[in-house]
């Protein structure tokens, strides 16, 4: 609501410069408290502005722009429709139909398309996966020898056996079964998790597994003791759950088959469904 000063009501001749003075220090009091014009505090309003439905001069001209969405040659375009075509925003100038938006007369550029960025680097992927079943050892299985480290050999012909694999390599799967690890980077890494299930012949045997890598003077194993199967022979015991690991620290390393070998103390049989691998590849 607009603020009015109270203004003092002159009565008579005598002494009528006492109430216009005070009329006029109201006036400017409440002036100044709504907009000052100095700059100084307040220099704000406080209160709505009421023009009476006259005019407010000297602001300039207020535009509003209707948005229209995508350019339509079968639309209809009034002064102030704006519109996307190509990328680039314009506002219509001049009614128009059927007229594209690069023509001057009718349209002004709102918003300008920007040039092409430069192309961001490619994205490597550098992990994988394989997955190799083998279909040979259900059917005959493997001949455990007691104390004889004993390959599993895998065929990757089972119904399951699937690669994904990073780009640059084609295959994890060598010969008899081994890991082929020659498409890899010195530094890459291996999770390989084996499925095997041995049936002892003797109850109490102890079991072992080991991978078997390098080549002549310079072979080594990894190796890992997995119990006495005491539950009683001629059962099958499982091993499926547990992912071992392997990095590919040298030539020696990567340039050799690593074979998947088990070891029970007492003679017995292996069948190997096959080893699921994950690579990271550096």
């Amino acid at each position: 609501m607009a603020k009015k000063a109270g203004i003092v009501s002159i009565t008579g001749a005598s002494g009528n410069h006492v109430p216009i003075n005070v009329n006029f220090e109201a006036l400017n009091d409440k002036l100044t408290n709504t907009l000052s014009l100095d700059g100084s505090t307040p220099n704000a309003m406080g209160a709505d502005l009421d023009l009476n439905g006259n005019n407010l001069l000297n602001v300039g001209n207020l535009v509003t722009m209707f948005w229209r969405g995508e350019f339509d040659d079968t639309v209809n375009y009034k002064v102030n429709d704006g519109v996307l075509y190509n990328g680039s925003s314009y506002v219509c100038i001049k009614n128009s139909f059927g007229i594209l938006p690069t023509d001057e007369t009718y349209w002004d550029v709102f918003a300008q398309k920007g040039d092409t960025g430069d192309a961001g680097v490619s994205a490597t992927i550098h992990d994988g996966f394989a997955d190799y079943n083998d279909s040979s050892t259900a059917s005959t299985p493997i001949t455990l020898v007691e104390d004889v480290w004993t390959t599993l050999s895998n065929d990757g012909l089972g119904s399951f056996t699937q690669e994904q694999f990073p780009q640059g390599l084609s295959t994890l799967l060598g010969s008899g079964g081994s890991l082929d690890l020659t498409g890899l980077q010195v530094g890459s890494d291996l999770l390989i998790r084996p499925d095997f299930t041995v049936t002892p012949s003797a109850n109490n045997s102890a079991l072992a597994f080991r991978f078997s890598l390098g080549d002549g003077d310079n072979a080594y194993t990894l190796e890992q003791q997995l119990g006495r199967l005491d539950l009683g022979a001629g059962i099958p015991y499982r091993f499926a759950l547990q992912a071992l690991y392997i990095y590919v620290g040298d030539l020696n390393t990567r340039d050799n088959p690593v074979n998947l070998q088990v070891r029970l103390s007492g003679a017995g049989s292996v069948v190997n469904a096959g080893m699921a691998v994950k690579v990271y590849s550096k």
